[in-house]
C-alpha cells in the first residue's frame, strides 16, 4: 500500500475493503483478518472516577455514560483537563482504583477475561522496543496474543495482512527507532489488531503528526471500524476534513457528557440549544469554544448539559434487571468499585474462569528471552559496553597495573587493583542497564495490562537473557587483568577469582535494574552512584574494619562491597599462600599472613564472602520483582 496517497485515492481504497478483501493493482487479495458481522456495542452508566490530590479527593469523572456503537467511528472531543483520556484510561481498564459505574457489552456481564479479549487500548505515546523491526514486533505480538492453537504459519499471514491493512510495507524491516512518526503510530494499531480485538480504544492517535499522516491514520481507524468493530478516538482539534471521518461524536467537559450523538446532528442540536455555529466555522473549534464556557455562569449552558445527559441516559439500554443483578454475578461487572481486582501474575483468574494469558508460562519466557537477546545484540551501546568495554579497560589497566601480583614490595598496588576491579565491574554493569531499562519499563507497563505475560515471565526472561553478556563481558576483563597484572597462575586461585567477579557482576547487574525500575531515566544515574557510595566505604579498603568505631562495624556486615573486596584478597593471597616475590633487599608482605593482618581480615573466608554476595544477590532479586509489582501498581 502507497502510504503517501492522496486522501481521495485513499478513500477510494477504503471502499474497496469489505468481506475479506483489499484491492492491489485492481486485483482482490484475500487478507485474513475477519469482519466483526456481530460487532461489540459498548455501554457504560454513571461512571465517576476519584484520585486522591494532597490528601483531598478530585472526582475527575462524574458519573459520566454513554453508548460506543460497532461498525462505527467515534470521536470523543473536549478541551484540556476535561477528562477526555481518564475516560479511555478507565473503559479499557488501565485505570482500576477509585473506579465505579457500570460497563457492558451487548447488553451481557462480561467478565474480566473476555473483557481484555474483546478490548484494545492505544495509548497517545506507545512505547516501542528502538531495535526490533516493525515485523518482529508484530510477529512477538502474536505469539504473545494468540492462541497456543493458532500455528505459525497462519500468526505469519495474520501479520502479512495487519501490514498490508496498514500500509506499512516499505518499513516491514526497519527498526522500530528508524519509523517516522505515522509509521509508529500505524505499528501501535497493528500491535492491538493481530488479536483482532471488537472494541479499539485510541488516545490523541495523530498527535505529533502532520495534516496528512493524520489523515492516513485516521483512514486506517475508519477502515477497523468498517469492518464492524468499534473504535474510539480522542482528538484534538481536528480540522475539517479529518472530522469528516468519523460518525459520532461524544463531547466531553469537566466529566460530563456534553454531546453524544452523529456528525451531522451535533450543529443541529446545540442550534436547538441556542448555541448557533457561524457559518464557514470548523464545527471542532465551535464544539470547544462552547466547552469552554463550561465554567463560567451560563445558563444556556448548563441546559445543553443537562439535556445531553438525559438523552444519552434515554438512549442506553443497560440490559434488564442491571440493578437487581445477583451479589455474585454484580461483583464479576467490569470495575465495580467495590469488587475490582488488580490484573495480577498469577496464570488464572481470581474468579476462576480460565486462564488469564493466552499462551502458558514457559511460552511466555522462551519467547521474551529471545526478544530480550535480539534487541541486546541490535544495541550497539549496550554491547560494545558490556564486551568492548570491558576488553579496552581490561587492557588499559592491566598495562597499567604491569606484573605486580607476585611482587611483594608491590602489594598496596595490587590491593588498590582489587578494588578498582570491583569498581568498574558495577559501574559497566549497573550503569549500562539503568540508561536501557527505564525505556523498556514503558514497554512492560502497556503489554502486562494488555494481558501479554505475567510479571514472573518478564522478570526471569529478562535476566536470562541478560546473564550470558554479563559473563562474557566479566570474564573477559578477568582474564585480561589477571594475566597482565602477573596474579599467580594457578588453576584453583582463577576459578576463585572468576567466581566472585562474576557473582558481584550479577549483583551489579540487578542494582541497576531495580534503579532503573523504580526511577526515571534522569534520576537513576544519580541514584546508583550515590547509594554504592556507603557500601564502598565500609568495604576495608578506605578504612579498616577494626579502625571503624563501634556503632559503623556492624555496616561492614551489610557491605556488598566487603564481600567482594574480602573475596578477592582471600582468592589472591588466601587459600594456602605463603610467600610472594621480592625484587627488594627486604619486603615486609612477603608473607601473605601479614597483608591478611595488615588488613585486619581473616584467613579462610573465602566461602563466607561466597555465601555474603550470594544473600544479596537473593534479596535484590526479590526487590527487583517487587519492584515490578509497584511499577504496575503505580500507573493503576
Amino acid at each position: 500500500m502507497d502510504v503517501t496517497c492522496s486522501p481521495l485515492s485513499q478513500e477510494r481504497r477504503l471502499e474497496s475493503r469489505y468481506n475479506g478483501q483489499i484491492m492491489e493493482d485492481n486485483h482482490a487479495v484475500e487478507i485474513s483478518i475477519p469482519l466483526m458481522h456481530n460487532g461489540a456495542n459498548l455501554v457504560f452508566q454513571n461512571i465517576s472516577y476519584l484520585i486522591q490530590q494532597r490528601k483531598k479527593e478530585k472526582q475527575l469523572l462524574k458519573n459520566i455514560s454513554g453508548i460506543f456503537r460497532a461498525g462505527r467511528l467515534t470521536a470523543i472531543l473536549g478541551p484540556s483537563g476535561a477528562g477526555k483520556s481518564t475516560l479511555l484510561n478507565v473503559l479499557s481498564g488501565f485505570k482500576t482504583q477509585g473506579v465505579s459505574g457500570n460497563i457492558v457489552i451487548n447488553n451481557e456481564v462480561i467478565d474480566r477475561q473476555r473483557y481484555r479479549q474483546l478490548v484494545a487500548y492505544t495509548a497517545q505515546d506507545v512505547a516501542l522496543l528502538p531495535n526490533i523491526t516493525l515485523r518482529e514486533s508484530l510477529h512477538y505480538a502474536a505469539d504473545l496474543k494468540l492462541s497456543k492453537t493458532i500455528t505459525q504459519q497462519q500468526k505469519g499471514k495474520i501479520v502479512n495482512d495487519v501490514i498490508a491493512v496498514l500500509g506499512l510495507e516499505k518499513c516491514a524491516l526497519t527498526q522500530a527507532q528508524l519509523l517516522s512518526g505515522g509509521e509508529k503510530k500505524r505499528l501501535s494499531i497493528g500491535l492491538e489488531l493481530v488479536s483482532n480485538p471488537q472494541i479499539m480504544f485510541f488516545d490523541e492517535p495523530t498527535s505529533g503528526l502532520d495534516s496528512v499522516a493524520s489523515l492516513q491514520v485516521i483512514s486506517y481507524m475508519k477502515d477497523l471500524a468498517r469492518q464492524g468493530r468499534c473504535v474510539v478516538s480522542v482528538i484534538h482539534q481536528p480540522s475539517s476534513e479529518l472530522l469528516e471521518l468519523f460518525d459520532d461524536i461524544y463531547v466531553v467537559v469537566d466529566g460530563r457528557c456534553m454531546y453524544q450523538g452523529s456528525l451531522d446532528d451535533l450543529i443541529p442540536t446545540f442550534t436547538e440549544a441556542g448555541f448557533p455555529c457561524p457559518p464557514y466555522y470548523n464545527r471542532a473549534d465551535f464544539v470547544l469554544k462552547i466547552a469552554s464556557k463550561s465554567n463560567q455562569c451560563n445558563t444556556d449552558f448548563e441546559k445543553l448539559m443537562t439535556k445531553s445527559e438525559k438523552s444519552v441516559n434515554a438512549t442506553m439500554s443497560i440490559g434488564k434487571g442491571l440493578e437487581t443483578e445477583n451479589q455474585a454475578e454484580h461483583d464479576r461487572l467490569i470495575f465495580i468499585r467495590t469488587g475490582i481486582q488488580e490484573f495480577g501474575s498469577t496464570e488464572f483468574l481470581a474468579d476462576g474462569r480460565g486462564p488469564q494469558y493466552p499462551i502458558g508460562w514457559w511460552k511466555q519466557f522462551s519467547i521474551l528471552t529471545r526478544r530480550t537477546s535480539l534487541g541486546t545484540i541490535r544495541n550497539p551501546a549496550l554491547m560494545g559496553l558490556r564486551f568492548f568495554g570491558h576488553i579496552l579497560f581490561g587492557l588499559t589497566i592491566g598495562f597499567v597495573f604491569l606484573n605486580i601480583g607476585d611482587d611483594a614490595s608491590k602489594v598496596l598496588s595490587n590491593i588498590s587493583l582489587l578494588i578498582a576491579f570491583l569498581m568498574f565491574i558495577i559501574f559497566a554493569n549497573a550503569m549500562t542497564v539503568i540508561l536501557t531499562f527505564p525505556l523498556e519499563m514503558a514497554v512492560f507497563v502497556r503489554e502486562h495490562k494488555s494481558n501479554y505475560y505475567s510479571v514472573s515471565a518478564y522478570f526471569f526472561s529478562k535476566l536470562v537473557a541478560d546473564f550470558p553478556w554479563m559473563i562474557t563481558g566479566v570474564t573477559a576483563f578477568q582474564l585480561i587483568m589477571y594475566y597482565l597484572s602477573g596474579q599467580l597462575n594457578e588453576t584453583d586461585r582463577i576459578v576463585m577469582f572468576w567466581g566472585i567477579c562474576v557473582l558481584f557482576g550479577w549483583l551489579s547487574q540487578v542494582y541497576g535494574l531495580i534503579a532503573g525500575c523504580l526511577f526515571s531515566i534522569e534520576v537513576s544515574p544519580f541514584i546508583v552512584p550515590a547509594s554504592i557510595i556507603p557500601a564502598l566505604l565500609f568495604s576495608g579498603f578506605f578504612i579498616r574494619y577494626n579502625e571503624l568505631m563501634d556503632c559503623f562495624k556492624p555496616l561492614t556486615l551489610i557491605s556488598y562491597f566487603r564481600y567482594g573486596f574480602e573475596g578477592l584478597v582471600q582468592a589472591t593471597y588466601g587459600h594456602n599462600r605463603t610467600e610472594l616475590g621480592c625484587e627488594e633487599i627486604f619486603c615486609y608482605y612477603r608473607k601473605t599472613s601479614k597483608i591478611l593482618e595488615a588488613l585486619h581480615m581473616e584467613p579462610d573466608r573465602y566461602w563466607t564472602d561466597v555465601a555474603g554476595l550470594s544473600v544479596w544477590i537473593v534479596l535484590l532479586h526479590i526487590v527487583l520483582y517487587f519492584s515490578l509489582r509497584l511499577r504496575l501498581r503505580m500507573n493503576r
